[in-house]
């Protein structure tokens, strides 16, 4: 096990988000979570909440202040009319790229130099090895609007000079299994219907975070 670190976790409410609480908390991490509602979350040794939005500035810097974090992971994903992935997308469209720019600014004031951000397979420069049928599925559906602000998030970050890794794990589904496959330059050959379970993409989530294996890149996962 790595040393003990201070993580923040943004978007620690969500699916994915718990189980990346979950896993730091396994290995020993100190967590804090900057949540809308605490309340959702269970209280265990080692781990800490904050109440606000990642879209407020200060909320974010009120989690900063409590945790001091050296390295922040970020789980957030666009809420969304009903749980289909192809159901109307219910938050700003700017929810990931204005979250993320709250947080690199928030960042470099507190000496925090290591972000490590879920994203999915076809974001970026992954998009080209995305099967056609799929990027055809994404541009005709509401999907391609959280597409659109991942890849402001990637721009925007990338910008910052921060230390990130992109997580792109390809279709989320649920499932035990923490072995997860990385596929290099940028998903290349992914199979149509590859998948990732939340439990993989966490572990890889940790993993990034406890060493400086995948420090900026994108590591293109299934399950």
């Amino acid at each position: 096990m790595s040393a003990t670190q201070r993580v923040l976790v943004i978007g620690g409410s969500g699916r994915t988000g718990q189980l990346v609480i979950d896993e730091l908390l396994a290995r020993g991490h100190e967590v804090t979570a900057l949540v809308r509602n605490p309340g959702a979350l269970e209280a265990r040794a080692g781990f800490k909440t904050v109440t606000g939005t990642p879209l407020k500035k200060e909320d974010v810097r009120s989690a900063f202040t409590t945790s001091n974090p050296e390295v922040v992971v970020v789980t957030l994903s666009a809420p969304r009319a009903a749980d289909s992935p192809f159901a109307a997308v219910v938050s700003p469209p700017r929810l990931m790229a204005d979250s993320n720019a709250n947080v690199v600014a928030v960042m470099k004031d507190f000496n925090t130099h290591k972000i490590v951000i879920m994203q999915a397979f076809g974001v970026a420069e992954s998009w080209p090895n995305l099967h056609w049928v799929m990027r055809l599925l994404m541009k005709k559906s509401n999907m391609i609007y959280q597409y659109d602000d991942h890849n402001l998030v990637t721009k925007e970050v990338k910008a910052s000079g921060e230390t990130y890794v992109f997580v792109r794990p390809t279709r989320l589904e649920p499932g035990e299994t923490k072995v997860y496959k990385e596929w290099a330059n940028d998903g290349k050959g992914v199979p149509m219907m590859g998948a990732c379970t939340r439990a993989a993409a966490a572990k890889l989530m940790v993993d990034a975070v406890e060493n400086r294996t995948w420090d900026n890149t994108a590591p293109v996962i299934t399950s």
